[in-house]
């Protein structure tokens, strides 16, 4: 029986050993921290990524524990006056990273082997085939492609509060200006409906608490509910993270190793689809081993490569964009030349 050997028990992780035929393939699954605590921001699945769920039949759990999405508002300074941007109809699921992942390992077989363990060798690694699903710093990619992501100078800033949001439960709002971004929506909780938010701006990483006052005294001139949302934040439900974006690899095989999710193309998060292709990727990758033996190592490649890196340019773009003075003549000019405040 072939051996695979998972790094990294995620989102990506997860997925793929949920994947995988347990009569075909022998996988063992290795994750530093399983268990640990996360932070209950929001994960966006957009709805290529529910089709690839439904395939493994997980759609269903995923949409049970999360709430529809069907509007996004994106407000922006123009000439110094507010610029809103509204889109509806689109539906995208939202959902608490914890109950995302609690989904995910409910369909893990039984017959995988869990293994608590830092890799800091990944040549030592046993399998036949080594997927890297260790995320935005893998040690596996570091290791067997030669290079590592490049630091934006971007921090990002998500957090939770137990309050709900005071504007209507199916909507997200961004707000851009001043090289700086604010977003937030509504989050379930296992309490019931709370708040979701998330800032970035030019600014080093640092402790949850110091980074939460600097965005009270940075966002103090925002509109009132970006005020009320840091208002109520709680530094022991935030987490605070250097934005790095991977490079664009040449393939996603090297031997025996593949890399899939953030280790393959580690993004920007302001298009919301970071978890959305590691799961595609996943999956593209277990029914392709499942179809086609060892050979589906290649299939999966050639189908993966261009979609994750196209996606991981545009977020790159997103990102320069909201953080740019030019924001507001951009949402202007989408808006169709209306503002309001």
């Amino acid at each position: 029986m072939l051996t695979i050997t998972v790094v990294g028990g995620g989102v990506a992780g997860l997925t793929l050993a949920a994947t995988l035929d347990p009569t075909t393939y022998d996988v063992t699954l290795v994750e530093r921290q399983p268990g640990r605590r996360t932070v209950p921001t929001v994960f966006g699945i957009w709805p290529f990524a529910l089709d690839a769920l439904e395939r493994i039949k997980l759609a269903e759990p995923v949409r049970d524990g999360g709430y529809a999405l069907t509007s996004a508002v994106i407000t922006a300074d123009s000439a110094r006056r507010p610029v809103t941007m509204s889109r509806q109809g689109a539906t995208m699921w939202a959902i608490a990273r914890p109950a995302l992942l609690a989904v995910l390992d409910g369909a893990v077989p039984d017959t995988v082997a869990r293994v608590q363990s830092h890799v800091t060798d990944a040549t030592a690694l046993d399998g036949d085939l080594v997927v890297a699903a260790d995320g935005a710093r893998s040690v596996v990619r570091r290791q067997a492609w030669g290079d590592e992501p490049r630091d934006t100078g971007i921090v990002a800033i998500r957090g939770v509060a137990l309050t709900p949001p005071s504007m209507p439960l199916d909507q997200m709002r961004e707000f851009w200006g001043d090289g700086m971004l604010f977003g937030t929506g509504p989050n379930r909780l296992p309490h019931g409906m709370g708040t979701n938010w998330y800032a970035s701006a030019r600014r080093g990483e640092e402790a949850p608490a110091d980074a939460l006052a600097w965005a009270r005294e940075a966002y103090a001139g925002w509109p009132a509910l970006v005020r009320e949302t840091l208002a109520a934040a709680d530094p022991e439900q935030m987490v605070v993270n250097t934005i790095l974006e991977s490079r664009r690899p040449r393939s996603l095989v090297r031997g025996r190793f593949i890399l899939v999710g953030d280790a393959a193309h580690a993004m920007s998060p302001n298009l919301g689809r970071g978890a959305c292709e590691a799961m595609v990727d996943a999956i593209a990758l277990g029914e392709a081993l499942n179809e086609d033996g060892p050979d589906g190592v290649r299939r999966y490649a050639r189908s993966r490569l261009r979609p994750g890196q196209r996606t991981r340019a545009a977020a790159a773009a997103a990102r320069r964009l909201a953080l740019s003075p030019r924001a507001g003549r951009v949402v202007l000019r989408l808006a169709g030349g209306s503002s309001r405040a």
